[in-house]
C-alpha cells in the first residue's frame, strides 16, 4: 500500500475542534434505520516509527489487527525465531494479542515495499511465507494475509493465484484499481483467485480514485458474484495532498465512507498511521449519535 506519512501533531488540534463543530451539528440527527458498518479490523504497515502500535481503535469495535506484513527484505518484524534477521524493531505476536483491538490477528506474511519487486518476486515471497507459518504454529490466528496486491493492470496476475494455492487458509488477498468504475471487475477477479481465498478491496476514496458511494457500488457487485463473506472493503483513511503525500482522513471523510458502508464489515487501512486517538473519540461520538449505539 502507500508510503506511510505520519500526522502533523497542530493539525490534529485543528481536526479536534473543527470535529466537534461538526458534530454539535448533527446532534439532531434521528436514528439510521441501516445497520452501522461493522468496523472489525485495523491494518498497519509496520515501520520503526510505529513499532510497537498503540491505538483505541477498539472504542470502534475493532478485534483483528492486520499486520501488513512481517517479514520485508527478508527481515522480520517480529521477535519470534522465524529464521530471518529481525528489524532493529520488533514486537511478539504473543503480547500484540493482549490488545482488545488485536484479539484476533489476521498475520500479514512475506512481501516488499516495492510493488514491481514483489510483483516479479511472488513465489519466493510464498515460500518466505511458508517458513515464517512453519515457525508460529504455536500462536492462534484468524488467518493469513499475503501482501502481494493486485490490479487490473497486472497481466501476470496468474502467477499469484499460484502462490496463493500454496498457503494454508484462511488467507486473504487485496485488490485495487486505479479506473474509477472498472469494468469486468468480477470476471478479472474470477480469472485468477483461487476459490477458497479471501479478498479485501481496497475503496479508492484515499488515493481520489472515486467517492465512497462508488466504491460502494463496485463492493456489491463484487459481493453479489463472490458472497458478501468473502469480499471484504478496506477503508482507506488518509487523503493526497497537493504535494502528492498523504495526511490522515479528517474524521468527517471518514464518516462519509463509514455511512456509504452501512450494513458492510470494515476494515481500516490503516490505524497506528491514520487513526489517532482523538479521530477515534470523534467517530465513536458519531456512532452513539447516529445509531444509538
Amino acid at each position: 500500500m502507500l508510503k506511510i506519512r505520519q500526522n502533523n501533531f497542530k493539525l490534529i488540534i485543528i481536526f479536534f475542534f473543527s470535529t466537534i463543530i461538526f458534530l454539535g451539528g448533527c446532534i439532531h440527527f434521528s436514528q439510521s434505520e441501516m445497520q452501522p458498518a461493522h468496523i472489525e479490523g485495523i491494518f498497519w504497515q509496520p515501520d520503526l516509527a510505529t513499532t510497537p502500535p498503540k491505538g483505541n481503535w477498539n472504542l470502534l469495535g475493532v478485534s483483528t489487527f492486520v499486520p501488513q506484513w512481517s517479514i520485508v527484505q527478508s527481515k522480520s518484524w517480529f521477535d519470534h525465531d522465524t529464521g530471518f534477521v529481525k528489524w532493529d524493531k520488533n514486537i511478539n505476536l504473543q503480547q500484540l494479542n493482549q490488545n482488545a483491538w488485536a484479539s484476533e490477528i489476521i498475520l500479514g506474511l512475506a512481501g516488499e515495499y516495492d510493488e514491481k519487486l514483489a510483483r516479479s518476486q511472488v513465489m519466493l515471497l510464498a515460500q518466505n511465507s511458508k517458513q515464517l507459518i512453519a515457525h508460529t504454529q504455536s500462536i492462534p490466528l484468524k488467518g493469513y494475509y499475503f501482501p502481494v496486491e493486485a490490479d487490473p493492470t497486472w497481466l501476470g496476475v496468474g502467477i499469484l493465484g499460484q502462490a496463493l494455492t500454496q498457503l494454508p487458509k484462511p488467507l486473504w488477498v487485496s485488490i485495487y484499481s486505479a479506473d474509477e468504475m472498472p469494468t469486468h471487475y468480477d470476471v478479472w477477479l474470477k480469472s485468477w483467485l483461487p476459490e477458497q481465498t479471501n479478498v479485501f478491496f481496497q475503496d479508492g476514496v484515499g488515493v481520489g480514485t472515486r467517492s465512497p458511494e462508488q466504491a460502494r457500488i463496485i463492493l456489491d457487485e463484487l459481493q453479489h458474484e463472490f458472497g458478501k463473506d468473502k469480499i471484504t472493503i478496506v477503508l482507506e483513511a488518509f487523503r493526497a495532498t497537493k504535494s502528492g503525500h498523504f495526511r490522515a482522513a479528517y474524521p468527517w471523510e471518514i464518516i462519509q465512507q463509514l455511512k456509504a458502508y452501512e450494513g458492510q464489515k470494515v476494515y481500516i487501512f490503516d490505524g497506528p498511521h491514520y487513526m489517532s486517538r482523538i479521530n477515534v473519540y470523534m467517530i465513536a461520538l458519531w456512532y452513539k449519535l447516529k445509531y444509538r449505539s
